[in-house]
């Protein structure tokens, strides 16, 4: 597994955060590069699906060589991510979580 790929339009938003006024999705590239965790590259495919990848980036800045395990690590603490966030569904839009 070395990504996880999301449907943005299958991304349900809370009934709390749409009565605020929270936009839709899709969101912009700028939008997921500033909320998800550092340790995750956030890239577009050709569908306008959202990639998440696993990066070396540390929270302390050291870079760290992306081995196989590294990566399964990471893909495990971003599916953890994905899962926990609390105003947002993430169930239908995972296209696909495989290499």
């Amino acid at each position: 597994m070395n990504r996880i790929v999301l449907d943005q339009s299958k991304i349900r938003i809370s009934e709390e955060l749409v009565s605020r006024g929270a936009p839709s999705f899709p969101r912009s590239l700028a939008w997921w590069r500033r909320n998800v965790p550092g340790w995750l590259d956030v890239s577009l495919d050709g569908n306008g699906h959202v990639v998440l990848e696993p990066n070396g980036w540390r929270a302390d800045g050291a870079v760290l060589e992306v081995t196989p395990a590294l990566r399964r690590r990471r893909i495990t603490a971003a599916r953890a991510w994905v899962d926990n966030q609390t105003f947002l569904n993430f169930t239908d839009a995972i296209v696909t979580a495989a290499s």
